[in-house]
Formats: C-alpha cells, structure tokens, sequence
C-alpha cells in the first residue's frame, strides 16, 4: 500500500525546513489546495511569478530537483523534449532545492543538459510548501491555482509529460481535475447529453444545468438506474489515478446550501466522492455508504462552480468501485438550514492524537542515541501493551476530515478508514499484534494520516509490543544489525521487570523496518 509516508521523509524536512517535530503544519499544500503567488528569480535573472505566468499558459509544472540527483538528470532531456512541443500552452519550471546549487552551478548544469525552460533556486521555499520528501517531484499548479498533481520519482519517457499536459491544456478545460497518477488511456464512453445529466440530477422542479468535465482524460458521470433511483453513475471503476466528474454553476445567496444525495460503494479513505467548490475539496466520502445526502453552505452570495468527482488513487479498490448521484438542489431559507443541521456530525478534538487505550499498556522510550528509530518510524509513541490486542483511540482536529483519514497497520497490511469505527469520544480501533511467540516479529507498528487530501498533514505513528519481552528482543534485533539502541525504559520512571541486554534472548532472525518503505 503505498499510503505510508517513509520515516526519512519526515526527517528529510525537518531538516529542510528547520521546523520543529510537532510545528503546524498546516503550511504543506495537497491535492486541491489554492497555490500562493510566489516569485523566483532564475539563474539567468529572468524573474517568474506564478500569477503572471498563468496569464498567459494553461498549466505550470514545478519540477524540483537538485543538482546531486541521479533521478532528477535521468528525467530531464523526456521533460525538455516534452516541453518543446507544449511550450505555447506550458510553463516549467525547475526549481532546486539544494542550498549549494549556486546560479553558477544552475547555469553549468542547464547549459550541460540542454535545458530551456527556467531554472531557479527554491528561494520561495516550495520544496518544503508541497512536502517534497523525494526528488525528482513534479507538481502540477492548473491556470485555476489549483494543485491538481503531485508525485515523486523520475519519468523516464516524453510521453509521461506529454500526457500529463494534454491533461491540462485546452479549451475543454474549464474545471480542475485532480489526478492521483499521469494518464495514460482516454476514456472510452461517450459523455452524456447535458439535457441527461440534467434529468438524472435535478429534483422535481430543478432548474440547475450540468455539463461534463470536456478534459479528454476525464471519465464521464452517465444515467443509470440504482435501487429504482434515476441517477449518475462514475465509470472510472478500475481506472487507478483517475476521475469521473459533472459540473454545476449555481448563483447562490448568502445562506443557501447545495444538497447532493449519493452513494458510495469504494475503498474507504482512498478512493472517493469529491465535493469541490471553484476547484477547492469542502467534503469527500468513502467506503460503503448507502443513499446519504450532504448539504454544503454558501457563506456569502456569488456564482459557484461545483464539481463532483468520483476520484480514484494510485492503487486498489474495493467494493464496486463506483458512486452514484441521485439528486442536487439548491436549497434556501429554513429548508437550506434543515439540510446543512442534517449533515452527518463527527467527534471532534483539538488535537489529533492517536493512543493506545489499553487498561494496562504503559508508554516506553528507547536509549537511542544515533535516532536510529527516528528513521524507522518517524516521530513515534511506543507502548508495551501486555497482551495480544492493542486498542487505539484516534482524534482529530476540525480541519481534518475523518472520510479522508487512514490507519495503516502493518500486523496485517491493512488500510482502515478512521470514519469506519466512530464512537463519542474519537474512534476507537482494535487490532492484534505481532510478538516473537505467535508471527516471530516483537513489535506492530501502526501510523494515521489524517486528511490526506486537505492543506493539513499532520501523521501519528504508534509501535506496539505484547510484552517486556518483546521490546527486549526488538532491542536485541537492532543490536544485532548495528543500529545502536541500547535499552528502553518506561517514561513514568518505573523500573523495568526484565532487562533488555543487546547479544542476548533472540536470534537474529527478525526483519527491521525498510527505510524507504
């Protein structure tokens, strides 16, 4: 699965960025997020500014790099190729993130390669903005401002790129798209007549028209009937990294509500019902979700345009892989109200957290002077749980939509959605655990993302061990293999039953944490 985000990445920027552990980090731009206006000054001296740039071009490609790179040099002659035949509708821009990559040394290495799209210093601190956590990465920032692509890792082809610009640049393009990879097959259904979409989705009276999305590797929202209901349904189903979308534009007052009624049947916190409003996500919705309806309030009076999207990630699928829309309205007044108090309510904390709840779980902290677990796990809470099961209570902050929340867990690999296990207090999770007596391993390691897709990435990792035990054995295992931990203690003070005596109590049979996973 790969929602984990790798211990080195956390370390890689905190060192970029100088921040500490648990800063805010609601800095980070996702999928969905409004870009800031930012200006770069390249090796050169030509000054670019993001809102002066798409003006004029349909899409801008941040590539950020760094000099010492294999990767990033591999993947530079595809994207320059790339490039020369989109130049009139695409910016590049290649931005290092490397401190020593003086203009100097900027001016060598474009000079080398042959390239002819900027290059530039990251002088506005963009690695940091878009969680650059490896390079090559490349971004993509839509002529809405929108964020509609971010991956890391070399393209080794032109036609990766050329793809990902066909994706974005034409006048078909008239709402953004969101992308989980770059596309690589066009949609093969036929698009519905608007006067379809508008008899699928409109309520008895409805004057809202809808129109699809016109971006050649959007997959089309198309009649169907679900449960004796006329609705649309999303035919991206086994489509990874892609979306289905239809659109409304709708004159809203101050205080009106646009109510969707749905259903969903897909991986719960992966692959998801979108809600957007002029490009933004307000709300998604995932897993296994009968006819529901959310009503999204307008603070203000204006023109809106609303999109909903069924959009897919990278990887898997569950259930049937799709959603249906039954019905959007505009509501106003009392109804507007009524609608937006019926929306479902979640448990909210001020803090996003992720215990162990255990009755007799007690916290420990390593000896660990070379922070080899830093790199392990990443900032991490250890608990020895005393016993086959841990329980974990997870919280999260208002700006973190639970829908959107994964608990992965790696006893089993699985990928839970936090919406899924709700109670009043937070959401309450219960898993076995490894120990050396039942799968061989002493520890399960369990980690939360909340609100992948929102400007907030704020991850929680917990270590469980069944016993003394089998913390002592982990000790010993990291001992084994050079990683410098020496002991653990309780963080009560409390003295520990059994000692933790690296070279003893455990063959050296037990696998450490990838690094890189």
């Amino acid at each position: 699965m790969m929602r984990r985000i790798c211990a080195a990445v956390l370390c890689l920027i905190l060192c970029l960025t100088g921040l500490p552990a648990q800063a805010e980090t609601a800095m980070f731009y996702t999928l969905g997020s409004k870009v800031e206006d930012f200006t770069l000054t390249t090796y050169d001296g030509q000054t670019i500014t993001l809102s002066e740039v798409l003006k004029e071009k349909d899409m801008v490609l941040l590539n950020i790099w760094a000099s010492w790179c294999g990767p990033c040099e591999t993947e530079f002659p595809y994207l320059e190729q790339a490039y020369q035949q989109y130049k009139e509708d695409v910016a590049v821009i290649a931005v290092s993130c490397e401190v020593m990559d003086t203009n100097d040394v900027l001016a060598d290495y474009a000079q080398r390669l042959g390239l002819t799209f900027p290059v530039a210093q990251d002088t506005a601190n963009l690695a940091t903005r878009f969680y650059a956590a490896s390079i090559p990465m490349s971004v993509v920032i839509d002529r809405f401002g929108t964020v509609c692509f971010m991956e890391s890792g070399a393209q080794t082809s032109v036609e990766a790129f050329t793809n990902l610009f066909d994706a974005f640049v034409g006048e078909g393009y008239t709402s953004s798209m969101l992308l989980e990879s770059i596309p690589t097959t066009k949609p093969n259904i036929p698009a519905a007549a608007e006067d379809k979409l508008a008899e699928a989705l409109n309520v008895d009276g409805g004057t809202l028209s809808f129109r699809n999305s016109g971006n050649a590797y959007a997959w089309p929202m198309i009649p169907a009937e679900e449960d004796g209901r006329d609705a649309l349904m999303s035919t991206n189903a086994g489509a990874d990294g892609m979306q289905s979308a239809v659109y409304t534009t709708v004159q809203a007052q101050a205080g009106d509500a646009l109510a969707v009624t749905f259903k969903t049947s897909s991986e719960a916190a992966c692959d998801l019902f979108t809600i957007t409003v002029n490009g933004e996500t307000v709300k998604v919705f995932g897993g296994e979700k009968e006819w529901m309806t959310y009503a999204h309030a307008f603070e203000a009076a204006g023109e809106y345009i609303v999109g909903l999207h069924y959009i897919k990630d990278a990887m898997d699928a569950a259930g049937g892989d799709v959603v249906y829309i039954d019905s959007v309205a505009l509501l106003s007044g009392e109804d507007a109200a009524a609608a937006v108090a019926a929306n479902p309510a979640y448990p909210v904390a001020g803090a996003t957290t992720l215990t162990v709840v255990n009755e007799n779980a007690r916290q420990i902290t390593f000896d660990d002077p070379s922070y080899a677990l830093l790199s392990m796990f990443g900032l991490a809470d250890y608990y020895i749980v005393n016993g086959e099961t841990a329980q974990l209570v997870v919280t999260l902050d208002e700006a973190a939509d639970p829908e959107a929340a994964l608990l992965t867990n790696y006893y089993d690999g699985s990928v839970s959605g936090v919406a899924e296990f709700p109670t009043t207090e937070g959401y309450l999770y219960e898993t076995p655990i490894d120990s050396t007596e039942t799968t061989g391993y002493s520890y399960t390691n369990l980690h939360l993302y909340p609100a992948a897709d929102s400007a907030v990435m704020d991850v929680r990792t917990v270590v469980c061990f069944a016993s003394e035990e089998n913390a002592n054995a982990f000790v010993t295992t990291l001992s084994a293999y050079g990683y410098g931990v020496t002991g653990w203690r309780y963080i009560d003070g409390t003295e520990a039953e059994t000692d933790a005596l690296p070279g003893e109590g455990v063959e050296e049979t037990e696998e450490m944490p990838d690094e890189a996973e």
